[in-house]
């Protein structure tokens, strides 16, 4: 809104603010004498709101086509598309406030309509904090899933910078209020033409959207379109396909001599390749891990099987594909770990049946995402959260979590715990997770807080060597799933165009005993295969579960995209295949290159995966 002040001489003078709202009909005049300001305040107030309305649209416009220009080289195709795909939402959103601003709408209704509007534009505009926060759209099981965490994670990353973004935003929640009561109405026949030709033009608008499926294309999908195009991964299967069903995973098994090493496995949140040069070559933010990669068995094509954390810990801590079954309804809650419950053989009580204890330690609140209940489960003998005594005193970040730093010396202090005794250690670390606020100096900075946290990683290692620890232990470092933003040009061009979403770092190392780099594919599933094959006098490999410390690939490998919730991506050596979830008609939607009996080995391994 700009204005200027302009005097006006003569009798009864008066200051005059030219203020400029929107085009058409509203750039207006007011005039503080009087009756002036009272004949002016319609088009204000109608101007304010409109300015309201249109603000999480040009932001989202901007955004995605910032992104959508990476890729394409092409300015304003991502904003234009964005336009034409929300259209018939604000259509629908001015249809209702313009409907409840006509003289003759009763006053309940009148009511009535502005809140269905601001619910309509409320949801809209989390939508776009969620896809600029997360790069993904908002979904009902999201909502389930995480509503009742949100307002404790805002209010754990909130700085002196967010509260003041916060306290700006309570002009706008009141100014919204006093809209849904007001007794404004149109008038003028000019107002009544405009309202109808901006909202026939936006109805008009809507029908050049694109449906073309790229990278970030689902960016500028609108939130119902979204939401209706991977609604298919809801359908539950029928009855008769149930009875009909069958799929056997084929294992190949041969004898061998048992390992029992103490092991300790570390996940970085959000540890991404692209941040590190040695697993990429693209950024050079982690020089203490790519130091460690230097002197460790590497693996350069790791890839994580899903998007999120829970996906990371149903895949390696079970070995299974981290599916969840159909539900009846999209908006029919699913637990986080739906499933998954109940699981019998896991990582962590194989490894108590063969002599070993077992930690689970986490740096965060254990009731974010129903974390702690799940992992009581598996069967770990000691699971500890960031409850625990040795974080008193500690600056709490997100989820509640001490920073990395302190994790690392309490990790330290149970092994030194542990002594002689073999050991199974999961340890999770939470600094990493975005917004990427830098403990030490408290700024949101995705690089300042990834150098933070491997600076961290390199002092633990290196205590871990002085310690003795690799005189009979392994160190596992890998990441849970690719950050949640929006993918670089640089990444596709890395790892391709499906897998660019889930490349993570992993290394295995013995000190500086073994050094090797391993360009196979593998994945966390083949991880969990692994340390039950090394602790075991027995190996057992499948196509779809490997073998990192015999270097036995699997043919495929599953990942559960984030970006198309109704798509699961299988890599192979050969080439990349999507799977589209659809209940009895779940398919491989690749249109060339693939025979009928690798369409039925995928659809039948990823049918069964979500039917267990």
């Amino acid at each position: 809104m700009l204005g200027r002040f302009s005097p006006v001489g003569g009798a009864g003078t008066g200051i005059r603010w030219y203020v400029w709202v929107l085009p058409v009909r509203f750039f207006y005049v007011i005039d503080v004498r009087g009756g002036d300001l009272k004949k002016s305040y319609p088009r204000l107030f109608f101007g304010l709101l409109l300015l309201m309305l249109a603000t999480p649209l040009v932001v989202r416009a901007g955004y995605v086509d910032l992104y959508i220009q990476k890729f394409t080289g092409a300015w304003l195709f991502g904003a234009a598309q964005v336009m034409a795909n929300d259209a018939v939402i604000y259509a629908v959103i001015l249809g209702l406030f313009y409907l409840s601003f006509l003289k003759k709408m009763p006053r309940a209704g009148a009511v009535l309509l502005r809140v269905m509007g601001f619910v309509l534009f409320g949801v809209y505009a989390v939508d776009v904090v969620v896809l600029i926060s997360f790069n993904m759209h908002l979904t009902p099981e999201d909502v389930f899933d995480y509503a009742g965490y949100a307002p404790n994670y805002i209010a754990q990353i909130s700085r002196k910078r967010d509260v003041l973004i916060l306290a700006s935003s309570l002009p706008a929640v009141v100014f919204a209020v006093w809209v849904v009561f007001s007794r404004t109405t149109l008038e003028h026949r000019a107002c009544h033409a405009t309202a109808t030709l901006v909202i026939a033009g936006l109805l008009v608008a809507s029908l050049f959207t694109s449906n073309e499926r790229y990278i970030g294309a689902y960016m500028y999908r609108n939130l119902i379109a979204y939401n209706l195009e991977v609604r298919s991964e809801s359908r539950a299967y029928s009855d008769a396909f149930l009875e009909e069903f069958s799929y056997q995973e084929a294992w190949r098994s041969e004898p061998k001599e048992a390992e029992r090493p103490s092991i300790v496995v570390l996940m970085v949140e959000s540890l991404s390749s692209y941040q590190s040069d040695y697993f990429s070559g693209l950024n050079d933010w982690t020089p203490n891990l790519d130091r460690i990669a230097g002197e460790s068995t590497a693996f350069t094509s790791y890839y994580a099987n899903g998007f999120c954390t829970n996906d990371f810990y149903i895949a390696f801590l079970t070995g299974r594909a981290p599916a969840r079954p159909p539900a009846s309804s999209r908006f029919k809650r699913r637990a986080p770990f739906a499933g998954h419950e109940n699981v019998e053989v896991t990582l962590p009580r194989l490894l108590t049946q063969r002599g070993y204890a077992t930690d689970f330690i986490l740096a965060g609140d254990l009731a974010f995402g129903e974390v702690g209940p799940w992992i009581d489960t598996l069967g770990f003998s000691h699971v500890e959260g960031h409850d625990h005594p040795y974080y008193d005193g500690c600056e709490r970040l997100h989820f509640d979590s001490a920073p990395d730093e302190a994790l690392f010396g309490r990790v330290l202090q149970r092994i030194k715990e542990h002594g002689d005794n073999r050991f199974f250690m999961m340890a999770s670390t939470l600094t990493t997770h975005h917004p990427f606020v830098n403990p030490e100096d408290g700024q949101k900075s995705e690089e300042k807080t990834i150098r933070y946290s491997d600076k961290q990683l390199g002092i633990f290692y290196d205590q871990l060597v002085e310690s003795g620890f690799f005189n009979n232990g392994v160190l596992i470092i890998l990441g849970d799933h690719h950050t949640m933003i929006p993918l670089k040009p640089g990444e596709t061009e890395r790892f391709g165009r499906d897998r660019a979403a889930a490349a993570v770092p992993m290394l295995i190392s013995y000190g500086d005993g073994i050094k090797a780099v391993v360009d196979d594919l593998y994945s966390h599933v083949d991880v969990f295969n692994s340390l039950r094959n090394l602790t075991s006098d027995t190996r057992q490999t499948s196509d779809w579960a490997g073998d990192i410390f015999q270097q036995t690939p699997p043919n495929y490998t599953f990942h559960r995209r984030g970006d198309y919730r109704d798509n699961v991506s299988v890599f192979t050596k050969a080439g990349d295949y999507r799977v589209k979830l659809d209940g009895d008609e779940t398919r491989v939607i690749n249109k060339e290159g693939v025979i009928a009996a690798m369409r039925r080995e995928l659809a039948g391994r990823v049918n069964a995966a979500r039917i267990r």
